[in-house]
């Protein structure tokens, strides 16, 4: 199974963590690279995050108004839609909700 996971980017050099202000695609969408993806505040703006790879959104890990480290998981990209569902559960291991 072939995925990819989308990490919270640093936005400036003194960012340590950024919030997702929103999610412009949804879990089960087709995305393309360079479409932006979701909106990451950091200490000095709001920034388009954009896809590095083709593939689908298979599961969102920060949710829209939570924030995460930078360097850490915000969301999985599936290369084959048919691996979304096991991608949902793998991420709902990584933020430690049950699955």
């Amino acid at each position: 199974m072939e995925f990819s996971q989308i990490d919270m980017p640093a936005l400036s050099s003194t960012m340590k963590e950024g919030k997702v202000v929103s999610w412009l695609k949804s879990e089960g969408d087709s995305i393309s690279a360079g479409e932006a993806i979701m909106v990451v505040e950091s200490d000095k703006a709001d920034m388009d995050v954009e896809a590095f790879e083709d593939g689908f959104l298979a599961a969102i890990i920060t949710e829209e108004g939570d924030s995460s480290a930078v360097g850490s998981p915000v969301a999985l990209i599936a290369a084959e839609e048919g691996d979304i569902a096991v991608l949902k559960d793998y991420a709902a291991s990584l933020s430690g909700a049950p699955a």
